[in-house]
């Protein structure tokens, strides 16, 4: 069966995330965007614990059933964030997913991290171990835990980030190198721009929301072939595929759309190439402060290929948009208006969910929209849909934390 999973997201407890990011909400948006498996977030935090296993039920018709709310499956997560000085002496602060077989092994690694970090306090724990170490000691709780570094270019937590991240896979884990079987490419690199790294080869490339908030979940996300729905294909589809469980595609953002694509300076509203950037020596032209420097020069740095070229291992992928911002460009319209409402919903009515409707054909939506909105508006959004899906969108790239643009062909 093929299956859509956004395993990397939060709760209600992390910082900065909506006070509307729990099991429930989480269940009935991941309807609405066509998921079938989400990450719970945050199963560390004591009370958010508690409300997961009062909140879900466990799936009895599998040996390893996933948790189901409302016809949703969950699967316990967190993120955490690795606080550490490395052996050449660096301060290091790098996010790595994990994801575990039940509730009873995310209790587990919450006593093994309880003498390093304060649990309660954030929805994602700060974790005072090594990459290296924590790997080790959680894997000897149960070897099938996945840990997956997450969004690994980012500028600051990624675990290549250009802020205090590694070079490679070996220097950041070690002897546990072998051990990492995905990374997560974050919202502001793509496939083809991790296929130019090629000692990431070995490991598979996937896709996440990092939601904060219900509507973004599905954002990102990955699809997998799995033999039965329970954590042992879902662990087999990521860590030793085959034929009957492996990853069939991801879904992703316009990497431009993220915010950290480019590099720049967001106090002096610039944004520059890799190649400015050295020009520069590092430092902002307008006012001398140091540049960020975005996933693409860093990758630029530690890629061992060329752009364009694929590996054997490359697995397909789709871009997309979320729909309501595709509605509310071609109806040049807030996000949040009564006549993107209305057309998200007709949308969500005729095709299901959303991921089905930004994948079907362009006429089929003008149909769907026709009798709400009328030929001129329906046609737009029809318009807007096929435009996406042939990649012809006009892309304005997000850096230094700034979101990039995206917006319709102006001819």
């Amino acid at each position: 069966m093929k299956i859509l999973a956004d395993l990397h997201v939060h709760s209600k407890y992390a910082r900065g995330c909506s006070p509307r990011m729990d099991i429930s909400n989480m269940a009935t948006w991941a309807k609405i965007k066509g998921l079938h498996l989400v990450g719970t977030g945050d199963a560390t935090h004591p009370k958010y614990f508690g409300e997961i296993k009062n909140e879900t039920a466990v799936d009895e018709k599998q040996k390893d059933g996933f948790l189901v709310r409302d016809g949703i499956f969950f699967v316990p997560t967190v993120e955490v964030n690795n606080i550490f000085t490395s052996a050449d002496g660096k301060k290091r602060r790098v996010h790595t997913l994990l994801v575990f077989p039940n509730l009873e092994v995310s209790k587990s690694f919450s006593d093994l991290i309880s003498p390093h970090s304060k649990l309660g306090t954030d929805g994602r724990p700060w974790v005072r171990m090594s990459l290296e170490e924590m790997t080790e000691k959680t894997l000897a709780l149960n070897a099938h835990i996945l840990v997956i570094p997450a969004h690994i270019w980012t500028p600051w937590f990624g675990c290549f980030g250009a802020k205090g991240g590694f070079g490679s896979l070996k220097e950041a884990f070690g002897s546990q190198t072998s051990n990492i079987h995905a990374i997560e490419t974050g919202l502001s690199s793509d496939p083809p721009m991790n296929w130019r790294c090629s000692w990431l080869d070995d490991v598979r490339i996937l896709s996440f929301s990092d939601a904060h908030s219900p509507e973004n979940l599905a954002r990102e996300c990955s699809e997998f072939e799995l033999e039965k729905m329970d954590y042992e294909c879902l662990w087999r589809a990521i860590a030793a595929p085959d034929a009957r469980n492996h990853l069939v595609r991801t879904i992703e953002f316009f990497p431009q759309e993220g915010k950290y694509f480019a590099d720049g300076h967001r106090e002096c509203n610039l944004r520059l190439t890799a190649a400015e950037t050295r020009a520069h020596g590092g430092r902002c032209p307008k006012c001398g402060k140091k540049i960020t420097r975005g996933v693409l020069g860093r990758i630029d740095l530690l890629a061992d290929r060329a752009e364009g070229e694929k590996p054997a291992s490359a697995v397909p992928f789709t871009h997309l948009v979320p729909l309501r911002t595709l509605i509310a460009m071609a109806l040049d319209s807030g996000k949040t208006t009564q006549g993107v409402d209305k057309s998200y919903e007709a949308l969500i009515s005729k095709f299901g969910n959303e991921l089905t409707a930004l994948e079907s054909r362009a006429d089929d939506v003008e149909k769907a929209l026709m009798p709400s909105l009328g030929l001129e508006k329906s046609r737009k959004i029809g318009q807007a849909v096929l435009l996406m899906q042939e990649e012809k969108l006009e892309l304005k790239a997000g850096y230094d934390g700034q979101y990039g643009e995206v917006g319709l062909p102006k001819n």
